[in-house]
C-alpha cells in the first residue's frame, strides 16, 4: 500500500531539498574557488621551515610561503598565514577581473595585475633599499611599498598561485620578473608600475657578465630567487649588526647560488667582519671570477690586504679599483690609508686632496687628512682639516677627538680639554677622549682626575693596552703597587710581547721587595730586547738583593756596556 501525502508536506520536503542544495552548493562553490589557485596542492604551503622547503624540488616549493617564513625568523609577530591570505586574496581578485573582462590565463593578466596592484592597491617602490625591513614581504604587505627584490617576490607569490609562467631575473644590483611560456617574453619592471622592459635595458644599464656559466639575465628556479633573497636578508642582518646571522644567511646564499657575485662578495664583507680575511680573500675572488669589473669587490679585496697587514698588495688592488671606477671616492680614502700605513705619507695626502676634489663635502676624507698631518706635525694643516670636518659632520666623534689630540700635542691643554669634554658631550663610549683626558690630569698633576679617566677609558675599551700600561703607571705614582701589578698584568695578557710590560712590572715588584718575581720579569724583558739595558740594570739590583752578587755583577756590566749609568757598587761586588 502506498503511503499518502498531502501536498503542504510535498512542499516542505521539496523546500527542505532545495535548501540542503543550495547549502551543498556553495560548499562546493567556496571549495571550488580555493582550489582555482594554481599553488593549491603544493607541498611547500605545508612547510614550517625554510630547511623544509629547500629540500623540495623546485615545483613543490611555494615562494611566497618561503619568505615569509623568513619574515618570521626576522620577528614579525603575526603568523604566516594572515599574510599568505593575504596574497590568496589578490589572487582571487586578479582571477575575478580576468574573468569580468573575459581575458585568459596568459600574458594578457599582466596589465590585470599591475592595474590591481599599482592603481587600485597603490603598491609603489621605495627609492633604496637602505632600510632592512622593506626586504620582508610582511611589510611589503603591510607597507604597500618595497624595492625592486621584495616587490618582485610579492609578484611571483600572485604569478604561482594563478598558474602564470613567471619567473626572477637578477642582474648586477637589481631583480626583476620576466613572464616566459615559451612563445612570449616580457619583462616586468616592478619598481616602476610594472612596465614592461626589453633585455637590451637591463643589459645597457646594469652591464651583466654574459658568459654562459652565470646566472645574470636567465631565468630563476624558485631556489635560485631565494638565493638571490639569502644574499639580501644576509645584508640586511649586517644592518642591524647581527653578524652570525647575517653569515649564515650569506653562506646559504653562496651554497644555492655560487655564481652570484654579489653573494660572493658580501659574504666575503661578513668574513671581513668576523676578522678572517684570508677567507674574505677567497670570496672577494670568486666574486671578481665572475664580474671582473667590479670596483667594490676589487676595493673590499684591497681591504682584506690591510688586514693581513700586507699594504703594498693592497694599495695595488685599490689602484685596479680606481682603473675601474675614478671617481669611488672610497677608495681614494683607502690608497691613502695603505700609503700612510707605509710611512708614504705625501702620497697618501694627495689621495685624499683628489678625493676632495671629486667631493668638497667629503668629511672622511677631511679627517683622515687631518690624522695624517697630525702624524707627520704639522699641526696647523691638521687643526684645519679637522676643523673643516666637523664643519662638515659636528657629530664626528672621532674628528673631534683627533682635533683633541691635535692641542694636546702642542701643549694646548685648555683647548684639548674643552674640545674633549665637547665630544663626550655628544657620546660618551668614547674611549680615546677619556684617554686625551688622563694625559691631560697627568701633564696637570692631577693623579686622581688622572686614574678615573683610564678607568673610563677602559671601560669602554677593556683591550686599550695604553690605557692598563698609564693606569699602572699612575697607581705606581699614587703608591698603589698592587693595584699598578694587576694593570700590568692584564695589559700583558692581550700583548705578551710587549717587552715595556714586563719591565714596569718588574721593576713594581721590586718596589714590592719581590725580586724573585721581578727577576722572571725583568728576564722576559731582556728575552724581548737584548738591548734593554734598563732592564740588565733592574736584574742587577734585584740579584744583589736576592744574595745573588755574580749575577748582580754580569748584569750591572752588561747595562753599562749598553751605556747604562750603573751603581759602582753593583760593578765592584765579590
Amino acid at each position: 500500500m502506498f503511503r499518502h501525502t498531502s501536498d503542504k508536506n510535498r512542499k516542505i520536503r521539496f523546500l527542505r531539498q532545495t535548501l540542503l542544495s543550495l547549502v551543498v552548493l556553495f560548499i562546493f562553490i567556496g571549495t571550488a574557488e580555493s582550489a582555482t589557485l594554481a599553488n593549491s596542492d603544493k607541498r611547500g604551503l605545508r612547510s614550517y621551515t625554510i630547511d623544509g622547503i629547500l629540500r623540495l624540488p623546485d615545483d613543490e616549493i611555494d615562494i611566497g610561503t618561503a619568505v615569509l617564513i623568513l619574515s618570521r625568523e626576522w620577528g614579525t609577530n603575526r603568523t604566516t598565514h594572515v599574510y599568505r591570505r593575504k596574497i590568496d586574496d589578490m589572487a582571487e581578485a586578479i582571477l575575478r577581473r580576468l574573468k569580468e573582462k573575459h581575458l585568459p590565463l596568459d600574458h594578457r593578466a599582466i596589465g590585470v595585475i599591475n592595474h590591481y596592484l599599482f592603481d587600485e592597491l597603490d603598491f609603489t617602490s621605495v627609492d633604496t633599499a637602505e632600510n632592512p625591513n622593506d626586504l620582508f614581504l610582511h611589510t611589503v604587505l603591510e607597507n604597500k611599498s618595497g624595492y625592486c627584490l621584495s616587490l618582485s617576490i610579492l609578484y611571483l607569490s600572485i604569478a604561482e598561485r594563478l598558474g602564470l609562467p613567471m619567473y626572477g631575473v637578477v642582474v648586477p644590483g637589481h631583480f626583476f620578473v620576466r613572464y616566459d611560456d615559451g612563445k612570449r617574453q616580457f619583462n616586468i619592471e616592478t619598481t616602476s608600475n610594472g612596465a614592461i622592459a626589453e633585455d637590451e635595458h637591463y643589459i645597457e644599464k646594469f652591464s651583466p657578465p654574459n658568459s654562459p656559466g652565470t646566472l645574470y639575465m636567465k631565468n630563476l628556479t624558485k631556489k635560485q630567487s631565494l638565493g638571490c633573497f639569502f644574499n639580501n636578508l644576509g645584508n640586511s642582518y649586517m644592518e642591524v649588526s647581527q653578524i652570525d646571522k647575517a653569515f649564515k644567511a650569506l653562506l646559504r646564499a653562496v651554497q644555492i647560488n655560487p655564481l652570484l657575485s654579489e653573494a660572493n662578495m658580501n659574504l666575503g664583507n661578513a668574513y671581513l667582519q668576523k676578522k678572517m680575511p684570508l677567507q674574505a680573500v677567497e670570496q672577494y675572488e670568486k666574486s671578481l671570477s665572475i664580474i671582473s669589473q667590479d670596483a667594490k669587490a676589487m676595493n673590499n679585496l684591497a681591504s682584506a690586504y690591510m688586514q693581513l697587514a700586507d699594504y703594498a698588495k693592497a694599495e695595488s688592488y685599490y689602484k685596479t679599483a680606481l682603473v675601474m671606477d675614478p671617481e669611488y671616492i672610497d677608495v681614494y680614502r683607502n690608497l691613502a690609508n695603505a700609503m700612510q700605513m707605509q710611512g708614504r705619507y705625501e702620497d697618501a695626502t694627495s689621495q685624499l686632496k683628489a678625493a676632495v676634489v671629486l667631493n668638497p663635502d667629503d668629511a672622511d676624507a677631511f679627517l683622515l687628512l687631518g690624522q695624517i698631518c697630525r702624524q707627520i706635525k704639522q699641526f696647523p694643516d691638521a687643526e684645519k682639516y679637522l676643523l673643516r670636518t666637523l664643519a662638515l659632520d659636528p657629530l664626528l666623534s672621532e674628528a673631534g677627538v683627533s682635533l683633541g689630540f691635535v692641542y694636546l700635542d702642542q701643549g694646548r691643554l685648555q683647548w684639548a680639554e674643552s674640545t674633549f669634554q665637547k665630544a663626550l658631550f655628544h657620546e660618551d663610549a668614547l674611549p680615546q677622549a677619556h684617554f686625551g683626558l688622563a694625559q691631560i690630569y697627568f701633564q696637570k698633576g692631577q693623579i686622581e682626575y688622572e686614574i678615573k679617566s683610564y678607568e673610563m677609558a677602559l671601560a669602554y675599551d677593556p683591550y686599550m693596552v695604553a690605557g692598563l700600561q698609564n693606569l699602572g703607571n699612575a697607581y705606581i705614582r699614587q703608591g698603589n703597587e698592587s693595584a699598578a701589578v694587576v694593570a700590568y698584568q692584564q695589559a700583558i695578557g692581550i700583548e705578551p710581547q710587549n717587552t715595556d710590560l714586563h719591565y714596569n712590572l718588574a721593576v713594581t715588584y721590586a718596589k714590592m721587595q719581590k725580586h724573585q718575581q721581578a727577576v722572571a720579569e725583568f728576564s722576559k724583558a731582556i728575552a724581548l730586547d737584548s738591548a734593554n739595558a734598563a732592564a740588565y740594570n733592574g736584574i742587577a739590583i734585584s740579584y744583589y738583593h736576592l744574595g745573588n752578587k755574580e749575577l748582580a755583577t754580569t748584569n750591572a756590566r752588561k747595562a753599562k756596556a749598553l751605556g747604562y749609568e750603573v751603581q759602582r757598587e753593583l760593578l765592584e761586588l765579590k
